[in-house]
């Protein structure tokens, strides 16, 4: 494949993920219809042709890999991984079987989709509100400070102004090194969330930052975990599917699952999942389900309906974290303003102030 060409497959692809909400559905009602799973694709390919060379060689690719009746095998590297085993799971019922699943996936990942933009937003402020005030107090140091200096030395500076000729101090000398430092800890951070494991990280995730990435991955094992079963798929074997394409940390919570499942408490399932992979109103859950005359039944019903209730919870978290930062912003730039207009009064007063008399 030539360069150009690689690069519009890989763009329709893109396009196709982020529309595969609407591609399932009209999958669904084609097959619902008793339309061949080859038929369709070849009509997708021939329509694409004059209006997308993109579209034309993804659906051309997709038609080759599907030549023996696999859609899962056709979307392997256009939809997410989860997304391939639900399907995978759902099309050895047949047609019928794969229209019901595929309506029903394509209404999970509406709902998916959502949350992660409620995720992404959660996440994008806090940064977008780092960088204004790191600007501020870069400006701050950098210019506003010096010209103080420069009229009134530091030592005559009032106590606010000495803190903030201190933070302006460190800024100017040691700015380079606390950025660095800091984007160093931001893709620790970053790096952790799917990483770290451990007696010290599950106390972490019941806290914010890290409350949010649990409340997000717990919900979207639950949403995994009830397709598959709603597909017919064992809860054990569910479990052992999405650890194979799961985090070093979800891998983490499903050993420890599993290992639940095998012991006396296998009975129950509920218990099994009180690892602190959920959050503790996604937990309760699980366990009254685990508890019903039906659990299988019931855990699946909770899949899909959590999404909502998770959304409303991550934006309550990020609300709140949003929150105190601003608090905190907003408390550290008054502080320098304070500096900055008490060490200017002081100036001032020192300006005005009569020249003393020596005496002969």
């Amino acid at each position: 494949m030539q360069i150009l060409d690689w690069i519009l497959f890989h763009t329709a692809a893109r396009r196709l993920k982020q529309r595969r909400a609407d591609f399932y559905y009209d999958l669904a009602s084609a097959l619902e219809d008793k339309v061949p799973l080859f038929t369709i694709l070849r009509k997708y390919e021939a329509r694409s042709r004059g209006r997308s060379r993109g579209d034309a060689l993804l659906f051309r690719h997709m038609l080759r890999e599907a030549m023996g009746g696999s859609l899962s095998q056709a979307l392997i590297g256009v939809v997410p991984t989860t997304e391939l085993i639900l399907i995978d799971a759902i099309q050895g019922s047949g047609d019928a079987g794969l229209s019901r699943g595929l309506y029903f996936l394509s209404e999970t990942v509406e709902k998916v989709d959502r949350m992660f933009r409620t995720v992404r937003k959660a996440v994008v402020y806090p940064i977008i509100l780092m960088v204004l005030f790191a600007g501020l107090l870069t400006g701050f140091s950098l210019f506003a400070v010096p010209i103080l200096a420069d009229l009134l030395p530091p030592e005559r500076w009032p106590a606010l102004g000495k803190v903030l000729y201190a933070v302006s101090y460190a800024v100017s000398h040691y700015g380079i090194l606390m950025a660095l430092a800091l984007v160093a800890g931001l893709v620790a951070f970053a790096l952790s969330l799917s990483r770290w494991q451990g007696h010290v990280r599950r106390r972490l995730d019941k806290w914010a930052p890290y409350s949010l990435y649990r409340d997000f991955a717990g919900a979207m094992l639950i949403v995994s975990i009830s397709s598959l079963m709603r597909a017919g798929v064992s809860l054990r074997s569910s479990l052992e599917r999405a650890a194979r394409f799961s985090s070093p940390w979800m891998r983490w919570h499903l050993r420890e699952i599993l290992a639940r499942l095998s012991s006396e408490q296998s009975t129950q399932f509920g218990q099994a999942f009180s690892t602190g992979v959920l959050n503790g109103s996604l937990e309760d859950r699980v366990q009254d389900a685990s508890e019903r005359r039906d659990p299988i039944a019931a855990f699946v019903k909770i899949g899909v309906g959590s999404i909502d209730r998770i959304e409303r919870s991550i934006q309550e978290s990020a609300s709140r974290m949003n929150t105190t930062l601003m608090a905190m912003a907003g408390i550290t730039l008054a502080g320098m303003m304070a500096g900055f207009f008490a060490t200017a009064f002081e100036m001032q007063t020192g300006i005005q102030a009569p020249p003393t008399v020596q005496s002969p």
